[in-house]
Parts: structure tokens; sequence; C-alpha cells
């Protein structure tokens, strides 16, 4: 297990140099603003990517909740490397292979493979944790003080 752990660490890794690559590729063969907007974007998704190996921040685990699974990650990996996609060799070779990562990523979910101990991050989504200043007061929304949509709606609009 612990083996099958690291091997999905060393993969993420990897990966996440990957995206850079690509985004890389992508901002330095600029012809439009479009791909050198689209290689910033992914650049700084790689490095998101390669932090989460080392770093788990709780905001990013209850806002990115997919890529603390398997599926999710193989998702987001394969959408990756279709945004890598480009007309050089280079380009599809990169695109190639986080698009393959991710199919790898999609097919040991539905095989039931454990992954690694920086994906198995849980969000905490108690109410105290979600706004602490406020004791979780903004996020509680009580049945009482929800609208009645039967009484917002206003017909005489039309």
């Amino acid at each position: 297990m612990a083996q099958g752990a690291s091997l999905f660490r060393l993969l993420n890794i990897v990966v996440a140099v990957l995206i850079v690559l690509g985004g890389c590729l992508l901002f330095v063969h600029i012809k439009s603003w479009n791909s050198g907007i689209l290689g910033i974007f992914v650049i700084l998704l790689g490095f998101l990517t390669f932090a989460l190996e080392f770093v788990i921040p709780e905001s990013i685990v209850y806002n990115m909740g997919f890529m603390f699974s398997l599926f999710g990650r193989g998702l987001f990996y394969i959408s990756m490397g279709l945004l890598t996609l480009a007309w050089k060799w280079y380009n599809i070779v990169v695109g190639s292979v986080l698009m393959g990562s991710g199919l790898f990523y999609i097919v040991m979910h539905f095989v039931g493979a454990t992954p690694s101990p920086s994906m198995s991050a849980v969000p905490n989504t108690s109410t105290t944790n979600l706004n602490p200043g406020t004791g979780g007061a903004s996020y509680t929304n009580p049945t009482d003080l929800q609208p009645n949509m039967a009484q917002t709606y206003d017909s005489s609009y039309h």
C-alpha cells in the first residue's frame, strides 16, 4: 500500500512538472493574447498541483475538492492535457502524456486503488470552521429565513 501511494505521489509531481512545462511551451510560442494568458493560467495550475503534494491548505480542500479524488484529479489532468495541446510536436507529446495520466487516474478510481496521502484530504465542513469570525452564522440558513418562492415571484410584471 505504501509503495502504491508513493507511486501516486511521484506521478502527481511528474504531472505537475509537465503541466508547468506545457504552460511554458504555450507561453513561449505566443501567437495571440489568448495563448499567452492560457500559458500563464496553465503554469499557475501546475504550480498549484505541485504545491498540493507538500502543503494542503484547508481552503483548497474545501473549494477544490475534486483534486483529492482519483476521478476528479483524472478529469483535471485530462483538461490540462487538452489545454496544452497545440500544433507543435512537443505540445502534442506533453498534452498526450497529461491526458494519458488522467485516464490512468480514472481507471484507478474504478479499480479501487488507494491514492497518495496528499490526495486523501477531507474538507472540514463544520459551520464553526467555515466562517470563524461569526461562528458560521453567515453560512447557516434556517428554513424559517428562506424566502417562499411563490411569495417572491410577482406576476404583475408580465
